[in-house]
C-alpha cells in the first residue's frame, strides 16, 4: 500500500515515509530524510565582509528571511565585542511583523487551511494583513511613521474580521463562527490525531547548542540533540508552561495565538515592547571574535555562530534553523506519527498531512504510508 502527497519542494525538501504493520494501519517505523542543505553557509559566508552577510542569510532563506538576518547582525555585533542590545531594538518590529504575517500565510496555504472555506471578504482581510506585514518586516522609517501606524490599525481590523484575538489573560479568543473557529473545528479532537509530549527548546539550552555548534558545525546543524533529548520548538512550545499541547486544536491555537499576540505588540507602547524584546533575540561573545545569536522565529528557536579572522572578515559561520529539531529522525514529529494510525486510502495521508503540517517545516516535503514488509 503506497500513498504519496507532494508540496512544492525548495532549497531541498523533507521525505516522511510512515511504515505500517503488514495488514494494519498501526506503524511500525517512522522514517524521516532531508535533503536540506546545511553547512552552506560556512562555505558561503567565509572570507566575506560582515557587512556583506545579513543581507546574504536573509536572501537565501526566502521564509523567516528577516529572522536569520536579525540573527546574522547580532552574532557578528557580539564576535565583535559590542552591545548587540541596539540591534534588538533596532530590528524588534520586523521580527514580531514576520512572524505574525509567516503565522498567517502558512496557516492559511496548509492543507487543512485550504479546506477550510474563506469567503472574498476573509481572502482580502487575509491579503490585506500580509501587505500590511510585508511593510512592516524591514522596520518602521520615521520618514513614513503615518504608513506604518495605518498598516498596523488595518492588520488589527482585519484580524478581527477572521475572528482572532487574545484576552487578557493572553489565551486565544475566536469569533463564533469565523474563519478562525472552523479551522479549529477541523483539527479538534473529531480529527482523532494525537500529539506526543516534547520538552521545550529554550533560553536555557542556549549555551549547549552553542557549544555544540562550534564543536561540529555540519554534523549538529543537520542531527541536533541534547545529551539524548530531542526537544520541540515553535509556537506550541514558546505556549505558556507545562505539557505541551498533545492535540491538534491546541496546537494550532497556539499558532493563532501567536498571530494575535504580534498584532498586540506592534500597537503597545514601546515601553511595553522593550520589556518582551529578550525573549525573543538574543546573543554574546563566546570567545576571541565569535559570536552567537538565538532568534525566535515564527518556526521556532534559530541559531547563528559567527568566528571573524583578524583582518575582519568572516573565518567560519554555522546556521541551525528550527525545523532541523522539530523533524529530526528520532524527533517530535516522528514519536507522534508512532501514536496514531494509518487507514488505508486517503485517510491515512491526510492524517499524516495535518500532523506534519503543524509542526510547520520550512521548506516542502512529500510522504508515503507504506507496508512495512514491502520497504
Amino acid at each position: 500500500m503506497s500513498v504519496t502527497s507532494s508540496a512544492s519542494l525548495t532549497a531541498g525538501s523533507i521525505r516522511i515515509a510512515v511504515l505500517v504493520e503488514p495488514g494494519s494501519d498501526a506503524p511500525r517505523e517512522i522514517r524521516l530524510a532531508s535533503t536540506r542543505p546545511t553547512g552552506f553557509s560556512d562555505r558561503l559566508f567565509a572570507g566575506r565582509s560582515p557587512a556583506e552577510v545579513p543581507g546574504l542569510a536573509a536572501r537565501l532563506h526566502a521564509l523567516c528571511g528577516r529572522s536569520h538576518m536579525v540573527a546574522s547582525e547580532i552574532a557578528i555585533v557580539a564576535a565583535m565585542g559590542r552591545d548587540v542590545e541596539p540591534v534588538i531594538e533596532e530590528r524588534f518590529e520586523g521580527l514580531v511583523a514576520e512572524r505574525l504575517g509567516e503565522h498567517l500565510r502558512s496557516t492559511v496555504t496548509s492543507g487543512w487551511g485550504r479546506s477550510t472555506p474563506v469567503d472574498r471578504e476573509m481572502l482580502a482581510d487575509v491579503r490585506a494583513v500580509l501587505a500590511a506585514c510585508h511593510t512592516l518586516v524591514g522596520g518602521r522609517d520615521p520618514q513614513r511613521g503615518f504608513e506604518a501606524a495605518k498598516a498596523i490599525e488595518g492588520i488589527a481590523t482585519a484580524l478581527a474580521r477572521l475572528g482572532l484575538g487574545i484576552d487578557r489573560k493572553g489565551r486565544l479568543k475566536t469569533g463564533r463562527g469565523g474563519w478562525a473557529d472552523g479551522l479549529l473545528a477541523a483539527l479538534g479532537t473529531v480529527s482523532g490525531d494525537r500529539f506526543a509530549e516534547a520538552d521545550r527548546l529554550t533560553g536555557e539550552d542556549d549555551s549547549a547548542v552553542v557549544a555544540a555548534l562550534a564543536r561540529d558545525p555540519d554534523g549538529f546543524a543537520a542531527r541536533p540533540q541534547l545529551d539524548g533529548r530531542h526537544p520541540e520548538t515553535g509556537p506550541a512550545a514558546r505556549a505558556g508552561s507545562g505539557i505541551v499541547p498533545t492535540d491538534g486544536r491546541g496546537r494550532l491555537s497556539a499558532r493563532l495565538a501567536e498571530i494575535a499576540e504580534a498584532a498586540e505588540l506592534l500597537a503597545a507602547p514601546a515601553a511595553d515592547r522593550a520589556r518582551l524584546r529578550g525573549a525573543w533575540a538574543s546573543g554574546a561573545r563566546v570567545g576571541p571574535s565569535t559570536g552567537w545569536a538565538a532568534v525566535e522565529s515564527p518556526r521556532g528557536r534559530l541559531h547563528h555562530l559567527v568566528r571573524l579572522e583578524e583582518s575582519g572578515r568572516v573565518a567560519s559561520y554555522a546556521i541551525l534553523a528550527p525545523t532541523e529539531w522539530n523533524f529530526h529522525a528520532a524527533g517530535p514529529l516522528a514519536r507522534t506519527l508512532m501514536l496514531n494510525r494509518f487507514p488505508p486510502g486517503g485517510e491515512g495521508r491526510l492524517r499524516v498531512e495535518r500532523i506534519a503540517g503543524l509542526y510547520d517545516p520550512c521548506v516542502g516535503w512529500e510522504s508515503s504510508i507504506e507496508d512495512a514488509a514491502d520497504a
